[in-house]
C-alpha cells in the first residue's frame, strides 16, 4: 500500500504500519498465537502463491482488498481456499470468522482480486487472511495479519480500481486518491532527491535522513482529479502541509525489475571497489564498457552471466520487499537480503524486526529498528555492528566469485 502516513508518531499509532505476518503451519495447527514465530516465508519470492492485501477504514466500516496469485504452474487454483477472521490480539490462537460474498474485481486461472467489507467490535483489532493449499489429502494453511487501522485511512487505487498495495507506481500510470475530505485540493511535495545506498553491516558512519527534506517543487490538484505523474522520485500526498498526515510513494520507471543499463549500476556498489564502481556509473549505456567491468570482477563469461542473473534476481525481490521513501535495493533490510539471502529466520515486533542466518557458509544475527520519517512510519535501519566485517567480506567474495 502506499504509505499512509499517520497523525503522530507514537507508539499504538505505529501499530497499524505493522508489516504483513507470514507463517506456514499444517492444517492441525491452525489454531496459532500470532506472534513470537518464525516468518520466514514473508520474504520468500519461491511461494505456492503470492498474497497482496490491504485494509482501509472507511467511516465505521473496514475494508479488506486483496490479489490472490498463483505462482507454482503445476497446481490449480482451486488448490486454494482463502477465508478471513478477525482476533482481539496477536496473543489469541482463534478469532470470528467474517463471512460474506467478496467484491470480484478480476478472476482468472491464476489470479483471483477483490475487496471484502466488514465491521468489527471495538475490542477487536487485527484482521487474519488465512489461505488454504490443498494437496491430495493433505493441506496446509498459510496465516497473514494486519492490525485494523484506528483512523480514517487514505489510499490510492489504479485506473482499473485496483488498490495500489506497494509504495512505489510506474512513471505516468494514472492514479487516485482516496480517504481525503472533499472541501479542499491535494497538495502534491516531490523530492527528486537520489538517496544513498545503506553502508555495509559493519559500518559506523550510517548517513540519516533528515528530518524534514524541501522538496524541489509543490503543486496542487483537485482531490477527485485521477493524477499521471511524470517524473521520478519521491511523493508526499497531504491535505494540509502542516500535518504529518499523507501518501508518501515512490514514482518509478524500469521498477521493480530493472531493465534498463543505466539503472544496473546503482546496485552493483556493495559487491564492487571504489574503482570499479566508478567505471561501472561513466559506462552510462554503453554496453561493452559495462561488460568489461563485469568481466573483471568474476574472471570470465559464464561466471558473468551467473552472477548478473542471481544477483538482480535478489535485487528485484528486494525492491518488491522493501521499497520505502528510497528504492528497496537502497535499504537496509534490501542490502542485508541481496547480500544474504532469505533469512533462515525472521522475528518481528513492534518496534524491531530480527534475522538469523544459519547455513554452512556463516551465522549471522541482524536487527533492524523502526526509524519513522514522515514519508515511512515503518522505515528500518540496521544495528551496525564492526564484528559483521568478516562476514560481510566473505559474503562480497563469494558473490564475485558468482558463487551464488
Amino acid at each position: 500500500m502506499l504509505r499512509n502516513i499517520p497523525n503522530r508518531f507514537n507508539l499504538s499509532t505505529m501499530k497499524k504500519f505493522l508489516p504483513l505476518l507470514f507463517l506456514l503451519v499444517s492444517t492441525g495447527l491452525q489454531a496459532q498465537v500470532l506472534r513470537n514465530l518464525n516468518f520466514r516465508y514473508l520474504y520468500n519470492p519461491d511461494e505456492v502463491f503470492t498474497l497482496s492485501w490491504d485494509v482501509v477504514k472507511q467511516s465505521d466500516t473496514y475494508t479488506v482488498f486483496y490479489d490472490l496469485k498463483l505462482n507454482d504452474t503445476s497446481r490449480l487454483y482451486t488448490d486454494l481456499k482463502i477465508t478471513w477472521e478477525l482476533r482481539k490480539s496477536p496473543a489469541e490462537k482463534t478469532g470470528i470468522p467474517k463471512t460474506g460474498t467478496p467484491t470480484e474485481l478480476e478472476s482468472s486461472a491464476v489470479r483471483k482480486a477483490g475487496s471484502l467489507q466488514f465491521s468489527a467490535d471495538a475490542d477487536q483489532t487485527i484482521v487474519v487472511a488465512k489461505v488454504n493449499v490443498v494437496d491430495g489429502k493433505k493441506s496446509w494453511a498459510f496465516l497473514f495479519y494486519k492490525p485494523l487501522p484506528e483512523t480514517q485511512s487514505l489510499y490510492a487505487t489504479s485506473s482499473t480500481n485496483d488498490m495500489i498495495k506497494e509504495s512505489f507506481i510506474k512513471r505516468g500510470s494514472p492514479v487516485s486518491f482516496h480517504g481525503f475530505t472533499s472541501d479542499k485540493p491535494l497538495q502534491v511535495s516531490y523530492y527528486k532527491d537520489a538517496f544513498p545506498a545503506g553502508a555495509p553491516a559493519f559500518s559506523t558512519a550510517q548517513a540519516r535522513v533528515a528530518k524534514t527534506i524541501k522538496p524541489d517543487s509543490v503543486f496542487s490538484i483537485d482531490v477527485a482529479t485521477e493524477a499521471s505523474l511524470p517524473h521520478t522520485g519521491l511523493y508526499l500526498i497531504q491535505q494540509d502541509t502542516a500535518s504529518t498526515a499523507g501518501i508518501a510513494f515512490r514514482v518509478e520507471e524500469d521498477y521493480p525489475k530493472l531493465g534498463k543499463l543505466e539503472s544496473l549500476a546503482g546496485p552493483l556498489i556493495y559487491v564492487c571497489t571504489k574503482q570499479e564502481y566508478e567505471k561501472i556509473k561513466l559506462a552510462g549505456n554503453d554496453k561493452k564498457r559495462f561488460d568489461q567491468v563485469i568481466l573483471s570482477i568474476t574472471g570470465n563469461t559464464e561466471r558473468a552471466r551467473t552472477f548478473m542473473r542471481n544477483y538482480f534476481k535478489r535485487v528485484e525481490a528486494a525492491n518488491l520487499y522493501f521499497s520505502s521513501y528510497k528504492e528497496g535495493w537502497k535499504t537496509d533490510r534490501g542490502m542485508i537480503y541481496i547480500i544474504y539471502g532469505v533469512p533462515d529466520e525472521v522475528y518481528l515486533f513492534d518496534d524491531r524486526e530480527v534475522w538469523e542466518y544459519k547455513n554452512e557458509n556463516f551465522k549471522e544475527r541482524f536487527q533492524f529498528v523502526k526509524s519513522a520519517t514522515i514519508f515511512d512510519p515503518d522505515n528500518f535501519v540496521l544495528i551496525r555492528q564492526k564484528s559483521f566485517a568478516d562476514d560481510w567480506y566473505q559474503m562480497i567474495d563469494l558473490w564475485r566469485k558468482a558463487r551464488f
